[in-house]
């Protein structure tokens, strides 16, 4: 099943005939910022590791959806924390609410 995902509270040409609750996915992943070979910058490091994490928390979320027996997500939040020296980690954050829509 395919889950919509939109940051707004509503979906051009659906209408929402049920809402289920929040849903959330998060992932986070290791970043290793000191190494033998050079390091063009921290913020490339990070960068390159993004994308992994975002796309396995949004997979959490629709899971989430999924189990609830939603096709959407509406309303949805990505939250981003990036911290560490040495060893540095990403960690990202989806929520949203998850429904049922139908066509107008």
């Amino acid at each position: 099943m395919t889950i919509l995902i939109t940051t707004t509270s509503n979906i051009e040409g659906k209408r929402i005939a049920r809402y289920l609750g929040l849903v959330t996915g998060e992932a986070s992943a290791e970043v290793q910022l000191v190494s033998e070979k050079p390091v063009t910058s921290f913020s490339d490091t990070y960068h390159k590791a993004i994308p992994g994490v975002r796309d396995n928390a949004l997979r959490g979320a629709m899971q989430g959806a999924e189990q609830v027996g939603a096709n959407a997500i509406v309303g949805a939040r990505i939250d981003y924390i990036i911290h560490g020296s040495g060893r540095g980690m990403v960690m990202v954050s989806v929520s949203g609410t998850a429904v049922v829509i139908e066509d107008l």
